[in-house]
């Protein structure tokens, strides 16, 4: 994770388990704080509406038993016990935080007050386990929502990017990528029009290296929609004196 600070001259960057604040000028770092946690890394990350880091681990090595949690700042505080933590939105009023845990191949829904950043009354928001719109072998990765309201989630071995209803986790349309591990995705440029889509490659295995050469890159997604637009999120961290 990398995350521009409210000053405008420091970054905040995940390292393994811990997360440093590195000054863009001077190329100095601090420790801003870090977790104890054996065969895990930070993963996903976010800031909320008022600049609140949130940000998850993932096992290094087994993904689908690993012991791993989402985490507030400050200071890192464990807030949530999960599988493997993965996207993380915000709804446009501030008022509900959707998140997903990718090895349950679910997106939750919290209540969320921003005035503390505090989360309650978790239900699942979206079941993609026995669901006809989504197959067994793909998982949601990272997400984002747009103007509407509407999430974009990013398929991880399902080679597309899917467009779910806010409101009631409907699916609303898929769009078909040129690689299978796609991992993130979030809206850019200077109207947020346009659609940024990471994918991965160090999991495809040599054959699917051969079958699937853009296997690693970001790309990027255009329409002619007017509504093809993201939510504009806030970048800049609110990070105490450390």
């Amino acid at each position: 994770v990398v995350l521009p600070v409210n000053n405008g001259n420091d970054v905040v960057i995940s390292v393994g388990t811990s997360l440093i604040l590195f000054n863009l000028q001077t190329k100095t770092e601090k420790l801003i704080d870090k977790i104890s946690a054996n065969g895990l890394r930070f993963n996903d990350g976010k800031c909320d509406p008022s600049g609140r880091i949130w940000i998850g681990t993932m096992g290094k090595n087994d993904m689908k038993n690993a012991n791993s949690a989402l985490y507030r700042l400050n200071p890192l505080t464990n807030k949530l016990e999960v599988i493997l933590s993965n996207g993380i939105c915000w709804s446009l009023d501030s008022k509900k935080m959707y998140y997903i845990d990718s090895m349950k191949r679910s997106v939750f829904l919290f209540d969320y007050d921003i005035d503390n950043g505090n989360i309650a009354n978790k239900r699942t928001f979206l079941d993609m386990n026995d669901n006809e719109d989504f197959t067994s072998d793909e998982f949601p990765d990272g997400m984002t929502i747009d103007v509407k309201g509407n999430l974009w989630i990013a398929m991880y071995r399902g080679s597309r990017i899917v467009n779910v209803d806010g409101q009631n986790g409907k699916l609303l349309q898929s769009i078909q990528m040129p690689t299978s591990l796609i991992t993130s995705v979030c809206f850019g440029g200077e109207n947020l029009d346009a659609m940024y889509v990471t994918s991965g490659r160090h999991n495809l295995t040599d054959e699917e290296k051969i079958k699937q050469p853009l296997g690693g890159y970001c790309f990027r997604v255009t329409s002619n929609d007017p509504d093809f637009k993201g939510y504009k999120p806030n970048f800049n961290a609110n990070i105490k004196e450390i």
